[in-house]
């Protein structure tokens, strides 16, 4: 009984600490709308500051108020200096904040080193008192405390002050707001740094529990986010109880199912959103997403034939396509191997980025769990080929492509239950606890060392592949399946779903049953991505959790973005550049690599916002609209 006893009032002292965390994020979100990925770094940078200010003023509360004003001041800066010019583009938000959270780590680990660091409670808070036989610290009674306080003054300032009031009033309505008077640019700033004053000052004070290092940026923030979608976006009190239950969960689990520790929270963010999107006590409907930048097609409008759709605007697209394909099978093989190593990847990471676009950019799906897909396959096709020994190539295929499918049909139906910035949350929750059940199931997955020594399969005919064989099937496959997503976005059902991107609520009006047409489209994203991870396992060899996780569905998104979402084939230019990006890193600085990607998130967001295809295609119809004119 004492056990289970201090096990609650652990989760309970680890609850606080995640509602110190949620509640700015929680604000952040409410009244802005912007859902800050850097949050969980700013937590990071605080725990690290505290360390060095209390080290030299030897005063626990002074170093929690300074580390918390000079984290303030940092999320001040990216407020106004990036994010005040993304107000209402919510992709560009998540990307560009994807990025600080990979610079701000890998700034962490060249400044503090790998290892972890934690704090020490205040003298007056160091001892212990016995509950059972054993003792139990006080300073984790004293966070409770701390945290009961913070949540009374966070609800009386939003419900007993005319500022509160002002907040409240932009979290149901800005526009009104921005009406009666209330300086909306002012109140940004003053709830960005006030949420980021919370999650500094929370990172000094959770460090004696959590600690501090350089890669726990992400995965605070992933609990933070559970915790505020759980509660409910901009609630005091919906924070408050929802931070409270995911500690005692996650405590509780720890203690008594270890199997089960890591992904409890994201199983509980799903069950939730499913009975109630908005959150148990939320009453803030966060915006939803805008489509991406570009042209609108919708069914139902007939439209003149341009030169893409003729006879000769066909052979414009084929015909550089098949001499490109053949060029790379007759001379590659024979080039160098580094050369032919580079483009396999590329292919592989193309059949992948154009997979993931076909949601994003043609269905308006901003998905961040699309890796999950990717990875399912590549493990299932791995694991059958190192334990069980299938050596068949088509099997392999078949069966990671079916398990693929299978987890899309799956979680298609939980992931479409909700839309707009909920579906990140789900995608994102989905990606998540797929990556913590290969992480924790050791013994099928071979938990955090992967499955390796994955060979290459056999095609059959007594042919086993090598290297350069290998890159002669990943060139056909990827040929074919960029051919087929091809005429899957030009056909009826890819006019449907860009019309659904475009404009769901009229296409639905046309008699189209829209739910159905995401959800066959997200399978079809899902087989696609399956394709590219029955390919990704024999070429690397390996395959661990993080290919499951948000990291490499961000990596790929990236990919969409600089390439172009609204050209069929910027995810390839765009996977390409990334990849080069890496290789030349690699020669150069590998350990600063990390912070190259996400100054690429960043310069992506703030200077390229169509991508690098939306240039070429205006260049490509100057060209071919001064030369070559339209037919009708």
């Amino acid at each position: 009984m004492e056990d289970v006893l201090r096990h609650f009032l652990n989760g309970i002292s680890y609850g606080m600490v995640l509602f110190l965390i949620a509640s700015g994020l929680s604000l952040i979100l409410g009244v802005m709308g912007i859902l800050n990925f850097a949050h969980g770094s700013l937590y990071m940078l605080g725990a690290f500051a505290g360390l060095m200010v209390v080290s030299q003023l030897n005063n626990f509360w002074v170093a929690a108020i300074v580390s918390g004003l000079g984290v303030g001041l940092a999320g001040l800066i990216l407020e106004r200096v990036f994010l005040r010019r993304l107000y209402k583009q919510f992709q560009e938000q998540v990307l560009l904040t994807l990025g600080f959270v990979f610079i701000i780590a890998n700034l962490a680990l060249w400044v503090w080193g790998g290892s972890a660091y934690f704090g020490e409670p205040p003298s007056l808070l160091d001892f212990s008192v016995r509950i059972g036989e054993r003792g139990f610290g006080v300073y984790r009674l004293a966070l409770i405390g701390i945290g009961l306080l913070v949540a009374c003054g966070l609800w009386w300032f939003l419900e007993r002050t005319r500022a509160g009031a002002m907040l409240r009033a932009g979290m149901n309505d800005r526009e009104m707001a921005m009406g009666l008077g209330v300086n909306y640019p002012l109140l940004c700033s003053a709830t960005f740094f006030l949420g980021a004053f919370l999650a500094g000052a929370a990172g000094f004070i959770g460090s004696p529990l959590m600690g501090a290092r350089w890669d726990m940026g992400f995965s605070t923030m992933a609990l933070g986010l559970v915790v505020v979608i759980i509660g409910g976006v901009g609630t005091v009190k919906g924070t408050l109880l929802a931070a409270l239950m995911i500690g005692i969960i996650d405590t509780l689990s720890n203690a008594f199912f270890p199997g089960t520790a890591m992904f409890t929270a994201y199983l509980v963010l799903m069950a939730i959103l499913l009975a109630k999107p908005s959150g148990l006590f939320g009453s803030v409907k966060v915006e939803a997403m805008a489509p991406p930048p570009g042209a609108i097609t919708v069914p139902g409008v007939v439209m003149p034939r341009t030169a893409w759709q003729t006879r000769r605007g066909k052979l414009a697209i084929y015909v550089p396509c098949v001499l490109v394909g053949s060029i790379l099978l007759i001379w590659l093989p024979f080039a160098d191997m580094y050369v032919r190593t580079m483009m396999t990847q590329i292919l592989i990471f193309s059949i992948f980025a154009v997979s993931l676009n076909f949601l994003f950019g043609y269905t308006g799906l901003f998905s961040l769990g699309h890796a999950a897909f990717f990875g399912i396959s590549a493990y299932t096709a791995g694991i059958l080929a190192v334990e069980y020994g299938v050596g068949s190539f088509w099997l392999l295929a078949a069966a990671g492509i079916l398990m693929a499918i299978v987890a899309a049909a799956i979680f298609g139906i939980i992931a479409l239950r909700v839309s707009g910035v909920y579906f990140v949350f789900v995608t994102l929750a989905i990606g998540e606890l797929l990556a913590s059940a290969a992480l924790k199931w050791a013994s099928i997955t071979g938990g955090r060392e992967g499955t390796f020594g994955i060979p290459y399969p056999s095609i059959g005919f007594a042919i086993s592949l090598n290297s350069m064989s290998f890159y002669c099937v990943v060139i056909v496959i990827s040929g074919i399946c960029l051919y087929l997503l091809y005429r899957l976005t030009r056909s009826p059902f890819g006019m449907a779903l860009q019309g659904i991107r475009d404009n769901e609520r009229r296409m639905r009006h046309l008699g189209y049953n829209t739910w159905l047409y995401k959800y066959i489209a997200f399978i079809i994203g899902g087989a696609f991505a399956g394709v590219a991870g029955v390919l990704y396992g024999p070429f690397t060899g390996s395959v661990v959790p993080l290919t499951l996780g948000v990291t490499t569905s961000a990596i790929v998104l990236l990919m969409v973005i600089l390439g172009g979402s609204r050209t069929f084939l910027g995810p390839v230019i765009g996977a390409a550049v990334i990849l080069f990006l890496q290789y030349f890193a690699s020669l150069l600085t590998p350990a600063r690599w990390p912070l190259i990607l996400g100054g690429v998130f960043v310069l992506t967001v703030m200077f390229l916002p169509g991508g690098i295809g939306t240039y070429l295609v205006r260049l490509w119809n100057k060209v071919r609209y001064t030369y070559g004119g339209t037919e009708t």
